[in-house]
């Protein structure tokens, strides 16, 4: 969740452009120095002419790339929702929304374990328990919400404020909600998170079952853990 972004609207370098290049690499190099100083400092030990130094940049550039500090935080918010968005819409048929994204949890515990800088943990470790970051960070996943639910509306024929749609696309969020709030980071031993992913997704799979075409569209839904 904290990599570096790619060229907007998916360009390869060689269509970008010099000028475009040149502003992405900039971006990236302030997100990328500002979380490496966050990380070994904390947020609000670091200053914003500091990150802006950091990138050979002056401060008002940097607020032309990101208009707060907490933005550089959030820097590539939108990884973890294109990867969710992805496993949605290319699931097999018979595999329930559930399962899609239940096992997109595990694959991500699995690469943290590999890559830890890149992780859902080292995110969450990101933000801390700083109050500002925490208030960034929900307004983050309302934003999740309503794109996963245009997915599931669009699949199960209705509208994306209809509350079946709206609900089942929160619950599908919630399990991620549990596992980056700092009472359950605090608490939750490294070894035992496959089996939070597994209890929180249960009760997810339990409350979408009472909603109409929200387990799955296709035929012969599998419960499928791993």
């Amino acid at each position: 969740m904290t990599g570096t972004s790619a060229p907007a609207g998916g360009q390869s370098a060689r269509s970008e452009g010099l000028r475009e290049r040149k502003k992405r690499l900039t971006r990236d190099a302030l997100a990328r120095n500002a979380q490496r100083m966050f990380r070994e400092r904390g947020f609000d030990q670091v200053t914003v002419a500091e990150i802006a130094s950091s990138a050979d940049v002056s401060v008002k550039t940097l607020f032309v790339y990101f208009a707060s500090k907490e933005d550089l935080v959030f820097a590539n918010e939108n990884v973890l929702l294109d990867r969710i968005r992805e496993r949605l819409t290319s699931r097999p048929a018979g595999t329930s929304f559930t399962a899609a994204v239940r096992r997109l949890a595990h694959d991500l515990v699995a690469d943290a374990t590999r890559d830890d800088a890149e992780g859902m943990s080292a995110f969450a470790a990101l933000i801390g328990d700083n109050p500002a970051l925490h208030s960034r960070l929900q307004l983050m996943w309302e934003h999740y919400e309503q794109a996963l639910s245009d997915i599931l509306a669009a699949e199960t024929g209705t509208q994306p404020l209809d509350p079946h749609a709206r609900a089942a696309a929160a619950l599908l969020i919630l399990p991620f909600r549990v596992l980056t709030s700092s009472d359950v980071r605090a608490h939750a031993r490294n070894d035992r998170v496959g089996e939070w992913i597994d209890t929180c997704f249960d009760l997810v799979d339990t409350g979408l079952a009472g909603a109409p075409g929200t387990r799955s569209v296709r035929p012969h839904t599998v419960q499928d853990k791993r």
